[in-house]
């Protein structure tokens, strides 16, 4: 796969890799950068994959998670609507209602 804009192809790295490489930047007290450097990759590729790291062990969402709680809220909101709605139309309907009169 080829990247447009500079012309270089990128790379694949393996789960192992990636995993060896956020221990790596821990075992050297956080040095994202020189890390990076010994590894021939770059510095940002590198810290996303310790913070990814970080929030899988902290139990923080991933994307999916968060895309997915996401649409719960949404659904839930429109749920509500209709609730409320459905609950001022029995309202009104049993107060017109003659036979509760």
């Amino acid at each position: 796969m080829s990247d447009s804009s500079s012309g270089r192809t990128r790379r694949k790295f393996t789960p192992e890799f990636k995993a060896e490489a956020v221990q790596m930047v821990r075992d050297s007290g956080g040095k994202i950068a020189q890390v990076a450097r010994e590894l021939n990759i770059y510095d940002s590729t590198l810290g996303n994959w310790v913070r990814r790291a970080d929030e899988e062990e902290a139990g923080a969402p991933t994307a999916e998670e968060r895309a997915e709680i996401r649409e719960l809220k949404r659904e839930l909101e429109r749920v509500r609507r209709e609730r409320d709605i459905l609950g001022k139309a029995v309202a009104y309907f049993s107060a017109s209602d003659p036979r509760n009169g």
